[in-house]
């Protein structure tokens, strides 16, 4: 017992203790702590074969923290990225969605570098992009845009919906259907397809802000017939509870009607790919990577669906 306490007490250990989280100091004081220990004759002698042990692997122990601490740290590389702005009724800036963050999180990880948003209303977010300040996250394919940007593979899917106040619904199948109404959309927006090349010809378009509350209003005093709604939901319902919850007034107005005023026709205009994009030539290799972690992405989040669905099957 005697050794043992000895070995348990010996100066080294207390030392090599005492530095576990300050491997700096170690290298510090290593020549007075451990080699005294070592090589004095008055510790030496009363060196076991068992301390020895012990205290080799703590030497290796030290100098794997020495190594840690000196090795080169990879900071994450900072990239710009233009984003367009959404507004409550309050002007207040509303967070992002988890399906946004959950993908940006997953390209930050992966590619090891980290997003500086940065939230412009988005007709100027895509005229920023336009001049090369930088990646924008939300522009649609249309040929006009994929001759000047270079565009990674779609990051989600939206649904674009048609939004009526509820006794002016009207019958949408095809794009004929919305002949002589004016629909509201976001400034700056470009959906593509027939739609673009159809307005101002066969129905007129209402530009407004990005934010639901003003653009819902003109709805409700029929200064436009229909409004566009982007949402990732597939089924008109669901987007309908969402729309209805948006409150369009101050907490301290009485007037807002309790009934139920908008309606989602069934039929989307179309399903719109929402894809990171950069001015060609700026950095096509930072695009490029960033649609190989999206490839990624989309691969883990297919195995994790069929994971759950698995465990649901199981009795």
């Amino acid at each position: 017992m005697g050794n043992l306490e000895k070995i348990t007490r010996h100066p080294s250990l207390d030392f090599v203790a005492s530095c576990w989280h300050k491997p700096l100091h170690l290298m510090r004081l290593i020549p007075a702590q451990i080699g005294n220990a070592l090589f004095s004759s008055q510790t030496g002698s009363q060196l076991s074969s068992k301390f020895s042990s012990v205290f080799l692997r703590c030497l290796m122990l030290y100098f794997c923290l020495l190594w840690f601490c000196n090795a080169p740290v990879f900071a994450q590389t900072k990239v710009p990225l233009l984003f367009g702005e959404n507004k409550n009724e309050k002007g207040e800036m509303i967070p992002l969605g988890d399906p946004f963050v959950k993908i940006f999180s997953f390209i930050e990880k992966d590619l090891k570098i980290k997003f500086e948003l940065q939230i412009y209303p988005w007709n100027r977010a895509v005229m920023l992009a336009t001049n090369g300040r930088g990646l924008i996250f939300g522009l649609s394919l249309t040929q006009e845009r994929d001759a000047i940007f270079s565009f990674t593979e779609p990051a989600m899917y939206r649904h674009l919906w048609l939004v009526t106040r509820s006794d002016r619904r009207f019958k949408f199948n095809k794009l004929e259907d919305l002949k002589g109404k004016t629909i509201g959309i976001v400034r700056g927006s470009k959906y593509g397809g027939d739609f673009d090349a159809q307005k101002g010809i066969l129905f007129q378009t209402d530009d407004d802000i990005d934010a639901y509350a003003p653009r819902l209003k003109k709805l409700l005093n029929q200064r436009i017939d229909a409004m566009v709604f982007a949402s990732s939901l597939t089924d008109a319902s669901e987007v309908e509870k969402v729309v209805s919850a948006i409150k369009l007034y101050n907490e301290n107005d009485t007037t807002e009607p309790s009934y139920r005023q908008f309606s989602v026709l069934p039929v989307p205009i179309l399903k719109d790919g929402i894809r990171f994009a950069m001015l060609k030539g700026k950095n096509d290799q930072l695009v490029k990577k960033i649609d190989q972690s999206l490839q990624r992405f989309h691969a883990y989040e297919a195995s994790v669906l069929r994971k759950k669905v698995t465990s649901q099957r199981k009795p």
